[in-house]
């Protein structure tokens, strides 16, 4: 969306005076440009536009390849053979290129915003503007601009340790090789404690979110949530290499070495310390969140009521959520992979189309909608669909067959470019949709487990009901929410925090670093190969599945297409909210549950030039959730009445093996009861270790060349 003036700028100002080659790949500006672009606040604002363009490319590579993909929540559409992504994302079964482009780029761009912020903060703090401010403890322009830069330095530098594990660290600008020529492997531990460091300093010298400041630029909040990030971090399980010297930093272990790759997962033995850093600085967001705050009204009328996909529906109306600690801010014209790799797929041609492909790359697994949401969970079906996007303005039945557009199961349904209230039609991957980087629910419960993991279940609780609350209808306070939090302690309510992260950002990618960090990817890898082959058991034996909390998966499920106002001509299935406790005896029943799913009402006048039969666009369903045996009184009946037998969970018998054995292909059965640690770590480019002077090894058994 970006509404801020964010823009492409000259050559000047994206710094193209480059240093000498070397294994970092940086850029510099020379002292020349750092006088005229930091002559004003406002030309400096100009320079750090530059650093978010970058980054808007940037974290979409292995995000793209690996994480959003690779969770017990999320998965990818294809067969494991179809792509050489699926290695790293399945933890390394088979040796990988180390010359992976989104691995190097990742590189490469992460080091360039590092050092074109370095130079930034040089610059700022010669200004006498600056240091009066600090002086005073007063903020100002220039003491929140050089926050931005601060805060691009260790967002990218946290991102750089949660794909490669130690890297290379400098806090001052590179200009010339030799200022690389003895720079090798710096100690996470040491990136962490420097950046927590100097982000302590500067965040209360920023501006809170609010007025011109929105969540397109880093703000004084983020910064704060940003410390406490970088601490919850350090205080988590990380793999590392045994073949390399920590100090004195010592480690509390989980399971065994493993001696062929020669690493340990561990977490710092300090790692108290660090989340009681971590608790008080998402303390401090919360209440320097400015005007961003957990959205939990709907506000937009008697038909809603789910403050939770309020949240998505602000970034498809091309406005920034009030939800929102940061986005990266898109322009339409301007290619993005929201909603086109993690929206709800559509068939549509590349161009002019209703809509434009959406290829799908981020899925939802099938156990995870069906057997971790209660039932009454608003968050379900905002998180997960079953219909895609034709293309023609209507609804088509997702396949669990392997493939992209309508194949791959559930896709996400945080982002539809059929429920913009404007969609783009030009060109696909240009929907100018803000990619929602940080917003309250998770920071809330981020706290919680902060607080949990060092002895405060008071406050671990008032933020772990505060996000759950909103999830649940009045009715369901009591028993869901309050009785439900209430009966946890210890271990069972940071079980129960992280469970709850599993529901709350489901399809946003951010499930396999947060099971990384509390030690539960290896348990959680074998949890879910296990579930998902005693539902294709049950699928294979029976023809349905009942999970334990009741719901049901079947083998096929009745379908058929009609004209939404045919059904009730008051019902609009983008603005209008499925009716808690809608009785299966309701005539809008099969058209209304699952909900949020539908087409685009702006599409009418397009409808109406397509033929009869496509204008029948929407999907009536039974049997979504609750077995119906075909030769029952109920399914003649519903046979008779139009309804088809459609594949539904006998694709995910047919492709038993992709959806247990081929997730996680490199860790499988039997390594998390002996211990092994999961190998998620990437491995790095051989022409940064071929330009290192011999200061960078590979590690963690990946090849050098």
């Amino acid at each position: 969306m970006k509404k801020i003036f964010y823009f492409m700028l000259t050559a000047c100002v994206l710094m193209n005076i480059s240093c000498e080659k070397d294994f970092l790949d940086v850029q510099a500006p020379s002292s020349v440009d750092n006088d005229f672009v930091f002559g004003s606040p406002e030309e400096a604002t100009k320079v750090l536009a530059g650093l978010y363009d970058i980054w808007h490319d940037l974290d979409k590579n292995l995000y793209y390849d690996v994480m959003s993909v690779g969770s017990d929540s999320e998965h990818h559409p294809e067969p494991y053979s179809a792509q050489s992504r699926h290695i790293p994302m399945g933890l390394f079964p088979v040796p990988y290129n180390i010359n992976d482009g989104n691995a190097l780029n990742t590189w490469n761009e992460g080091y360039q915003i590092i050092n074109k912020a370095n130079s930034i903060i040089e610059a700022v703090e010669g200004k006498a503007e600056f240091q009066d401010a600090v002086a005073a403890g007063t903020p100002n322009a220039w003491t929140q601009l050089y926050g931005e830069a601060l805060c691009h330095r260790a967002t990218n530098y946290k991102l750089l340790i949660s794909y490669f594990g130690d890297v290379p660290y400098f806090d001052y600008p590179v200009r010339t090789q030799a200022q690389t020529d003895t720079l090798g492997y710096t100690v996470r531990d040491k990136i962490y404690d420097k950046e927590i460091a100097a982000l302590k300093k500067i965040a209360p010298l920023m501006y809170p979110l609010g007025g011109n400041l929105t969540a397109e630029r880093f703000s004084g909040t983020y910064a704060y949530y940003l410390t406490g990030r970088l601490a919850f971090d350090a205080a988590g399980y990380q793999l590392r290499r045994t073949d390399f010297d920590y100090g004195s930093i010592s480690f509390d272990q989980w399971g065994q070495e493993n001696s062929t790759w020669n690493a340990k997962y561990v977490r710092n033995s300090n790692w108290q310390s660090y989340m009681q850093t971590a608790k008080e600085y998402f303390l401090k967001t919360v209440n320097n969140s400015g005007t961003a705050h957990l959205i939990e009204t709907d506000g937009r009328g008697a038909k809603f009521d789910n403050p939770f996909q309020r949240n998505f529906q602000y970034l498809l109306d091309l406005e920034v959520s009030p939800e929102s600690l940061f986005e990266a801010g898109y322009t339409r014209t301007q290619n993005s992979d929201w909603p086109y790799s993690w929206g709800r797929p559509s068939g549509g041609a590349g161009s002019n189309d209703h809509p434009n492909k959406c290829y799908g790359q981020g899925r939802i697994n099938p156990y995870y909608v069906y057997g971790d949401f209660d039932p009454s969970d608003k968050r379900r079906d905002v998180t997960a669909c079953f219909t895609g996007n034709t293309g023609k303005a209507g609804e088509i039945l997702m396949s669990w067959a392997r493939g992209n557009r309508e194949k791959g199961g559930f896709c996400t349904n945080k982002f539809d470019e059929a429920r913009m209230s404007d969609p783009y039609i030009p060109r696909q991957r240009q929907s100018g949709v803000n990619w929602q980087q940080v917003r309250m629910g998770e920071v809330m419960l981020d706290l919680a487990y902060a607080a949990a993991a060092t002895g405060d279940e008071a406050t671990a609780k008032t933020y772990f009901k505060k996000v759950r609350a909103r999830a649940f209808s009045a009715a369901d306070q009591a028993t869901k929410v309050n009785a439900y939090v209430d009966g946890m302690s210890g271990q069972a309510l940071l079980d129960g925090i992280e469970q709850e992260l599993k529901l709350e950002t489901g399809g946003e990618g951010k499930r396999r670093w947060d099971t990384i960090l509390f030690g539960t990817f290896p348990k959680h890898i074998q949890e879910m190969r296990d579930n998902m082959r005693a539902m294709i058991a049950g699928l294979a034996a029976d023809g349905y599945y009942t999970f334990p909390n009741g719901v049901q998966i079947s083998n096929y499920i009745f379908t058929k297409k009609v004209k939404i106002k045919d059904v009730d001509p008051t019902l609009d299935l983008l603005t209008y909210q499925t009716p808690a406790g809608l009785n299966e005896s309701d005539p809008r029943y099969p058209v209304l549950v699952p909900g949020w799913r539908g087409t685009n009402n702006g599409w009418a006048d397009y409808l109406a030039t397509l033929s009869p039969v496509l204008q029948n666009n929407h999907i009536a369903q039974r049997g979504m959730f609750r077995y119906i045996d075909p030769a029952s009184a109920e399914g003649l009946a519903l046979l008779a009445d139009g309804y088809q037998l459609s594949d539904w969970g006998i694709n995910l018998v047919k492709n038993a093996a992709e959806y247990t054995d081929n997730f996680f292909l490199g860790y499988p059965d039997g390594s998390y009861a002996a211990g092994v640690p999961p190998r998620y770590i990437m491995p790095i480019a051989y022409v940064v270790l071929s330009t290192s002077n011999g200061l960078l090894t590979q590690g963690y058994g990946h090849a050098s060349e």
